[in-house]
């Protein structure tokens, strides 16, 4: 592997989770340098399918699982528990993703490993929570947005909810501010000593995505409905449709827009004067305001309104323009990576240290890929010691892939 240099070389973190939240969540730490020992059980992570390093099948990992090590341990065993237990006590941070109780129960709960490592920081991303009426219960990505009320907020009136955007909100969301939890950790650990326990969740996570919408719903008591693609204190705002293509608007000096497209006069009208009268007659406005916009392309109008007249507008890109945009290539969000001799493009790191974050990254490893490496290298186990376990794993396998339960 490559030894990257990041603001969080020297931190060890060992990672349990699975799936995509827990998994996002330490990709992004180890894109700050921190070395993550990705456990795995021995048929491997729910959403890790088939072998061959770089396919479809394999999406999920190579999306979410750069710069890790794996290695393969069977948690129902003495061998593999005595395993975990000695990475933890070399360790800074254990990671999970797991509803509550799970932790305990396998035997690595906070208070189980700060036996072992009184400086460890225990973080567990659940569905619900710890404690309360939910928190047994299973959850996913789309439970969590349904539960939360992001559901019931996206979409177009008087049609089903919809997924927003087919992206994984409540996920990625848990891991972001399970990393950050992380963080914040480790910063106190710094200056006390002290290992901790912190938690986060996917319901409390979108709860505070919705922040702004819960304040409208609190000051106004108006239960809020499904948002299209408006927003409901500005107007126009949005997604309109043009001559060819779409254009997106921010809040911006609305006034200065609806005189750019010729619709000057209806200022004059009642009815569509100022924001609060455009928004109370949203419909009316949107039809006269994409007539206007329907003279020109969506290309024509973001020269006139972004480039002349510095008014945030844009255009509504698919895949393969955003793949070579000339800000995100600059940016350098797209990876060319390598995996088993094939080559492969993914999204890069958000993270813009350049004095700080240094290396190459390293693709997602095959299952088990560092097994023997980080029981010999950094737990200094015997050659007998490695066949045992790796024995210990294959024994395992029946069992579970008997109990396994795969998602697609």
């Amino acid at each position: 592997m490559t030894i990257r240099k990041g603001p969080l070389s020297g931190v060890r973190i060992i990672d349990l989770t699975q799936a995509h939240a827990g998994p996002f969540g330490t990709m992004l730490l180890g894109d700050l340098g921190a070395e993550i020992i990705k456990i795995e059980s021995p048929v491997g992570d729910i959403l890790r399918f088939g072998h061959k390093k770089v396919s479809l099948k394999l999406y999920y990992t190579l999306a979410l699982n750069r710069n890790k090590k794996s290695i393969v341990l069977d948690l129902g065993s003495e061998l593999g528990k005595k395993a975990f237990y000695d990475l933890v006590k070399i360790s800074d941070v254990v990671i999970s993703n797991n509803r509550a109780g799970v932790p305990t129960r396998q035997g690595t709960d906070f208070d189980t490993i700060k036996k072992v490592n009184p400086r460890i920081i225990r973080c567990n991303i659940s569905g619900y929570g710890e404690r309360g009426p939910y928190a047994d219960f299973p959850s996913y990505d789309i439970v969590a947005c349904g539960h939360s009320g992001i559901l019931s907020i996206s979409g177009e009136e008087g049609r089903p909810p919809v997924i927003p955007g087919g992206i994984a909100l409540a996920d990625m969301s848990g891991g972001i501010f399970g990393a950050f939890s992380v963080l914040a950790a480790l910063v106190k650990r710094s200056r006390d000593l002290k290992g901790m326990n912190v938690e986060t969740n996917l319901l409390d996570c979108l709860l505070l995505f919705q922040q702004t919408m819960f304040q409208h719903y609190y000051l106004t008591g108006k239960v809020p409905g499904p948002q299209g693609n408006k927003h409901f204190m500005v107007s126009p705002y949005g997604v309109y449709s043009t001559k060819k293509g779409y254009i997106t608007f921010g809040p911006s000096d609305t006034s200065k827009v609806i005189r750019i497209v010729g619709l000057e006069r209806i200022l004059k009208d009642e009815r569509f004067k100022d924001t609060e009268s455009r928004i109370e007659n949203r419909e009316a406005f949107d039809k006269l305001f994409e007539k206007a916009l329907r003279k020109k392309t969506a290309d024509e109008w973001i020269r006139i309104f972004r480039d002349e007249n510095d008014i945030a507008c844009g255009p509504v890109k698919n895949y393969d323009e955003v793949a070579v945009d000339p800000q995100v290539l600059h940016n350098n969000m797209i990876w060319e990576m390598e995996a088993g001799g094939e080559k492969y493009k993914t999204i890069g790191s958000v993270f813009k240290m350049p004095d700080e974050i240094e290396g190459t990254p390293d693709p997602p490893p095959d299952l088990g890929e560092h097994t023997c490496l980080i029981l010999s290298d950094l737990l200094n186990y015997s050659e007998k010691q490695i066949k045992e376990i790796l024995a210990e794993n294959e024994k395992a396998l029946p069992r579970l892939k008997k109990s396994m339960k795969r998602i697609f």
